[in-house]
């Protein structure tokens, strides 16, 4: 890639509370020559003249060849939800604990001042898209790492049937299941027992949660895979079912709501700017921590 001309900053400003790691990079993309764009909302704050400012919901609109995101894997998951549509590269640096999407950690930062000058390689990622019907209701969006369907009420189990391709696949009584990208299978689904796939893979992991079985086990399908789910909460006074795309706020929906994900024809675009491979990273942030 040549030398990189418009950037977006997305900073977590819990993260970074006073945007001094913010005001480094700016200060960076704009003596190699980049036109920054940020929140207006952050004007103040950044004091600086030179950058464009934006209302939030315009910045992904402007023509920037990446979105520079500090945070952690959260603030990630939010930005390349809304980049994908756009087609633009997200980059990381990690301000948060894990940091597993994130390219490059805090004191790492010198380094960007190579990618404005040279680029960067990017790496496609798969997405899901989720549509959940509940009656005349109907709610669709991609996710990056993982949807959640579990019980509603804290302490109580949900019973679930997962289908693919109109043949049941899958059918337990658990806390709820994961559906997972290859992404999504070092975060909620490795936690709840699921296999860890490499991410150049294109794949769909089920991960059941907490099944009240000895023999119910995590599934891996075909990226073709057309994956459907019903399911109840195991409560008489409450039979509706939460659906959680990427660990943001719940859809609380009916016990005849009909959850369909299938591998989204987004796709998510990481930039990468050292020669980390998956598995040195898995090796460096899930082994040695």
């Amino acid at each position: 890639m040549s030398k990189i001309e418009n950037i977006i900053l997305l900073p977590n400003t819990e993260r970074d509370v006073d945007l001094c790691y913010t005001k480094e990079i700016a200060a960076m993309a704009l003596s190699a020559g980049a036109k920054v764009y940020a929140d207006e909302k952050l004007q103040k704050k950044l004091q600086n003249t030179a950058l464009t400012y934006l209302p939030e919901e315009k910045l992904f609109e402007a023509e920037a060849d990446v979105a520079i995101v500090l945070g952690g894997d959260g603030s990630m998951l939010d930005a390349c939800a809304k980049a994908a549509p756009a087609g633009l590269p997200v980059l990381g640096v990690n301000l948060g604990n894990l940091g597993f999407l994130t390219t490059i950690e805090k004191n790492e930062i010198a380094a960007l001042k190579d990618v404005f000058e040279n680029g960067f390689e990017t790496e496609e990622r798969t997405m899901l898209s989720v549509t959940v019907k509940d009656g005349e209701t109907e709610k669709s969006f991609s996710v990056l790492n993982e949807v959640t369907i579990t019980s509603s009420i804290c302490a109580k189990i949900a019973i679930v049937e997962l289908k693919c391709d109109d043949s049941v696949a899958l059918s337990c009584h658990a806390d709820g299941v994961i559906i997972a990208t290859p992404t999504g299978s070092t975060a909620y689904s490795l936690s709840a027992g699921g296999p860890m796939i490499d991410p150049a893979l294109e794949a769909i992991c089920v991960t059941p949660i907490c099944p009240h079985s000895l023999t119910t086990r995590p599934l891996v399908f075909a990226p073709t895979a057309h994956l459907t789910v019903r399911g109840k909460t195991n409560c008489t006074a409450n039979t509706g079912i939460l659906v959680t795309p990427d660990g943001k706020e719940g859809l609380l929906v009916s016990e005849k709501a009909e959850i369909t994900v299938t591998k989204s024809p987004l796709k998510t675009k990481l930039a990468k700017v050292n020669k980390h491979r998956f598995f040195d990273i898995l090796s460096n942030k899930m082994y040695h921590k």
